[in-house]
């Protein structure tokens, strides 16, 4: 077999040690490094068997142990780890969004060329939305014609993460996901949004400048049309659900209490059970980082990169927009993915 890809991860904390666990079993990646100033790196490091722990990107950098990254700092340092990346023509997975600011995002697209820049859309690659793609793709429902797409956190972040500035935002940090959908999955563009704040539950959400549930109506340019439904506080779980209408059937893509897909038609509804997953969110990030390292090592894959980061990024500003000013706000002339 192919030696594993060496990979370091820039950002201890809850993403971070989240892909960290989700590829301890994944045999294409060897996570040889944690990179993070926090003290508790070493103990997560000495739970999973992670051989380096350093300070700073810099001591990471020197010790030249790692042949690609996967960042999963806080948001606001997305850019400067990219760039640094980038810099050294080191590989880089980086969490989403790749940027807050779309200026940003754009610079560092226009920077990649032949190098790797790849964005943590990890459900393009979870079974249950990757063959729901094929299986839109192959003309199974027909041209998709509505869609619903849910996230549902079971409980919201401290108030202080919540921060437009920090992390974006709802319509931004768990928005963007299912933005990045609705185009992948129709091969359509968003063309305006319309989004609606629900009344305030956690006062101190409203105090940063947050909201903890939120609703977008979407259009596309080909006439379909989707709703975008997001909430921090459904208590029982933490739900993602994605369902499209097409003219000749339709298919329902469910996260708990497990991965599965559904496919509807003229001879009734199925599930397709090699879509089956425990966890979607493991077996998407463990899945994306195969694809990651495969391009590493020279292969042709498609994958997400800055152009649409940017492009999920750019409806999802115009939706926070829209929820401010309760008006449609269109993307003529965004950027394109």
């Amino acid at each position: 077999m192919d030696a594993p890809v060496r990979v370091a991860i820039v950002g201890a904390g809850r993403m971070g040690a989240f892909h960290a666990r989700a590829l301890s079993g994944v045999a294409e990646v060897d996570v040889v490094a944690l990179a993070d100033p926090d003290p508790h790196t070493a103990s997560l490091a000495d739970e999973l068997g992670i051989p380096v722990t350093v300070g700073s990107v810099d001591d990471l950098i020197s010790s030249e142990v790692a042949e690609a990254w996967i960042v999963a700092a806080p948001t606001p340092l997305h850019p400067s780890l990219v760039a640094t990346a980038l810099d050294r023509e080191i590989p880089v997975l980086c969490e989403k969004p790749l940027s807050l600011d779309l200026a940003a995002g754009l610079a560092l697209q226009q920077r990649v060329g032949d190098l790797i820049l790849q964005v943590g859309f990890w459900r393009r690659f979870s079974p249950p939305w990757s063959m729901a793609k094929a299986a839109i793709d192959e003309g199974k429902i027909g041209r998709p014609l509505m869609l619903r797409l849910s996230q549902w956190d079971a409980q919201p972040p401290p108030a202080a993460f919540c921060d437009p500035a920090v992390s974006g935002g709802l319509a931004v940090d768990c928005g963007i996901h299912e933005f990045d959908l609705i185009e992948w999955l129709t091969g359509k563009t968003v063309t305006r949004v319309l989004a609606r704040p629900l009344p305030i539950v956690e006062e101190s959400l409203a105090v940063v400048g947050d909201v903890d549930n939120l609703v977008v109506l979407v259009e596309l340019d080909d006439g379909a049309v989707a709703t975008v439904d997001l909430s921090r506080n459904a208590r029982y779980a933490d739900d993602v659900r994605t369902e499209v209408l097409g003219s000749n059937g339709a298919l329902f893509v469910e996260m708990f209490p497990a991965g599965r897909l559904r496919i509807g038609g003229p001879d009734g509804m199925k599930r397709l059970v090699e879509a089956d997953v425990e966890d979607a969110m493991v077996a998407g990030v463990a899945e994306q980082a195969r694809a990651f390292v495969r391009r590493v090592k020279g292969g042709s894959v498609l994958a997400p990169g800055a152009g649409e980061a940017n492009r999920a990024l750019a409806i999802a500003l115009a939706a926070r927009e829209s929820a401010d000013r309760g008006t449609w706000v269109g993307l003529a002339g965004a950027v394109s993915g």
